[in-house]
């Protein structure tokens, strides 16, 4: 945002941001952790400064499946809810793919204007009509990207419809691609909170997208990508907006990509600002900031342990394609662009011949690297070696493994070595694996890139600051002030003025910073745990107890940013006394036993009866009976630290309720 309000002539032509949740009722077209998570007050600050600079904004609710949850009555009920907090936010327009979204949104949010999403593959006069009739003329309908050379058909669409063009400008996807439909049903479900796979994501689309285009290269030059320089052409049919995409790259990716186009520059490689050009292998870009929990995902499905480490160990690929010897690409295109369905490779070689001109793969060194292992990696999907133990595996890595403590050979100095050991008391225990392998992996392939000889702390610094995990970012950075670290080395005023913001994660154990060290110290007193010994004596309890949890007037504002989230108490040595709780935005529910409803993302605790009231009344804490082993968690962690703020509430309620008790008798 700061280097777009800095640049008044890219800002001209930018007509909207856009958006969503990492993970959504409906879902998008990126798995969850290729997203960052952002809290609610993140996003409304975020859109608030999209309208303080007179830009729009538009919220994605474009999964591709929504597996029959739409037509459920709790997601329908989140669902109008969005709508409410959309229309709070004064939200411009809402991007969908599926029709029954449109119509619903129409229902309950008139005001709201839509946008049809690339991924519902308009293309053809027919459905453009049919998705103009549903949307209105203040809509916007989004062309796919198989259209984009189809001048003939670009500009017939734009006279029939009464609704703006808009197409996709940068998507390096294959020509009628194979993949394209199954790959955006996947994304959708790895970014739905009502997956039952909890966001389980395999690129295996991605991957073997890639081993199309890195052996037969003139797959890049049949891709719909427009180039910044041929704008112009499509302004002159009609196209009334063109869409930027690559919302996982760097903010500096991002606008690069986006001057590029603004300024309708092609003098460079294209490849630089083609989404999907090739596999990512910026070790930051290709982690993100919530790779650890995508790491303990496939460890739960029942990956091998290093499989993190193989998908993090993707080799640079340096190909260049020369926008400078592409002038008369689009001039000269065959048949008008109308007949790549039919005739592309089959009778028309047109691409191919572009594909000597201006593209290149440097011999040996990176490129046949990048292939073999590209190779592998698909190999290695298809066969299910991932969920082989690493010593029974038939397929061999073309990377040399390295033989040493190191993660592919990058050694560390010893001050980054102890403060790695020193942040990882931050993450919570069932985590620290994961995190630990992630952060690893990602700051040698960083050093490797950057051609340093070591990991030295600055960099691990900078990597911490860039991967760690929404729920623990506060957590972090006052661990870096507790340090003397200057943050503005690493993050800019407006960055830290956000994670300031945020709420801590649960105490932590009540750990505390002394002198540069995190040290627990529990402080809490005994708690008045009064007798129950029968299941209708702690269900009068819980009674009493979530009746006055819900009267705090402090509960529902620290609600919202996690409903809807269900918790599943099992007590181990009293299975009768199980119950359950769920966070819904404005109170919190319960009943005893177990819920078997679907669709609400499930945090599992699993303890005895004894440590469970003692969390309860406020004496322990989840975090604390977990180091102490008493105290076990399954399924999504951090959506457990994002409960953090409601902690202290925990004692508060008990003491209440001892004092209503005390008043009875």
């Amino acid at each position: 945002m700061n280097l777009l309000e800095n640049d008044v002539n890219v800002r001209k032509n930018v007509y909207d941001f856009y958006g969503t949740h990492d993970m959504s009722f409906t879902g998008s077209g990126r798995p969850f952790f290729l997203m960052a998570k952002r809290g609610k007050s993140e996003i409304e600050t975020f859109i608030n400064k999209v309208h303080d600079l007179n830009l729009k904004f538009t919220w994605l609710w474009n999964g591709e499946c929504l597996g029959y949850y739409k037509f459920n009555s709790n997601e329908q009920t989140k669902a109008r809810k969005e709508l409410d907090w959309l229309d709070d936010m004064n939200v411009d327009y809402l991007t969908v793919s599926d029709p029954y979204l449109a119509e619903f949104v129409k229902l309950y949010n008139p005001k709201l204007k839509l946008k049809v999403s690339v991924i519902a593959e308009v293309n053809s006069l027919t459905r453009a009509l049919e998705w103009a009739k549903i949307i209105g003329s203040e809509g916007v309908l989004t062309l796919s990207i198989m259209l984009n050379r189809n001048f003939t058909l670009l500009k017939e669409i734009k006279e029939n419809v009464d609704c703006d063009i808009e197409l996709l400008t940068n998507d390096c996807c294959l020509n009628e691609c194979p993949y394209r439909f199954f790959h955006y049903t996947e994304c959708s479900h790895a970014s739905q909170t009502h997956d039952h796979l909890e966001g389980y994501y395999n690129d295996w689309a991605t991957i073997a997208c890639q081993n199309q285009k890195c052996f037969n290269p003139e797959q890049v030059l049949m891709s719909k990508w427009i180039q910044p320089s041929d704008l112009d052409k499509y302004i002159e049919v009609g196209i009334d907006y063109f869409k930027i995409s690559g919302r996982r790259y760097s903010t500096k990716w991002i606008f690069n990509t986006l001057k590029a186009y603004s300024e309708k520059d092609s003098h460079r490689n294209l490849g630089e600002i083609f989404n999907g050009y090739s596999f990512v292998s910026d070790p930051l870009i290709l982690a993100g900031n919530q790779f650890s929990e995508f790491s303990a995902r496939q460890e739960k499905m029942g990956t091998e342990a290093d499989n993190q480490g193989i998908m993090l160990s993707v080799p640079d690929f340096d190909a260049y394609l020369d926008g400078d010897k592409l002038g008369t690409f689009i001039k000269n295109f065959p048949h008008g662009g109308t007949r790549c369905a039919e005739n592309c490779g089959v009778t028309c070689f047109y691409c191919n011949d572009f594909t000597e001109k201006a593209y290149s793969q440097p011999e040996g060194g990176n490129t046949e690297t990048y292939k073999e292992f590209m190779l592998y990696l698909y190999n290695y999907l298809n066969t299910g070696e991932m969920f082989t133990s690493k010593n029974e595996r038939k397929l061999k890595s073309p990377i040399k493994e390295v033989e040493s403590d190191t993660y592919i050979g990058i050694p560390w100095d010893q001050e980054a070595e102890e403060f790695l050991n020193e942040v990882m008391n931050i993450i919570p225990y069932d985590m620290q694996n994961a995190a630990r392998k992630g952060i690893g992996f990602t700051a040698e392939r960083t050093a490797e890139k950057q051609k340093e000889m070591s990991v030295n702390k600055e960099l691990l610094i900078s990597i911490i600051v860039e991967l760690v995990p929404q729920p623990f970012k506060r957590d972090y950075i006052e661990f870096l002030i507790e340090k003397k670290i200057n943050l503005t080395l690493y993050m800019s005023d407006e960055e830290i003025n956000v994670v300031k913001s945020l709420p801590f994660s649960y105490d932590l154990a009540s750990q505390k910073f002394e002198n540069g060290k995190i040290l627990n110290k529990n402080s809490k007193d005994e708690a008045n745990l009064f007798k129950i010994d029968t299941k209708e004596e702690w269900e009068s309890y819980l009674k009493d107890y979530f009746y006055i949890y819900n009267g705090l007037p402090e509960l529902p504002p620290l609600l919202k940013p996690i409903a809807p989230l269900l918790f599943q108490y099992k007590i181990t040595d009293n299975p009768e006394m199980d119950y359950w709780q769920i966070m819904e935005e404005d109170k919190v529910i319960w009943g005893m036993g177990e819920y078997t409803e679907d669709g609400i993302p499930k945090v599992i605790h699993k303890t005895d009866f004894n440590t469970i009231r003692k969390v309860n009344s406020g004496e322990s804490n989840p975090i604390e009976a977990t180091v102490a082993g008493t105290y076990f968690v399954e399924g999504d962690l951090a959506k457990l630290m994002a409960c953090a703020p409601l902690a202290p509430l925990n004692g508060k309620t008990h003491n209440l309720v001892s004092k209503i008790k005390e008043q009875i008798k």
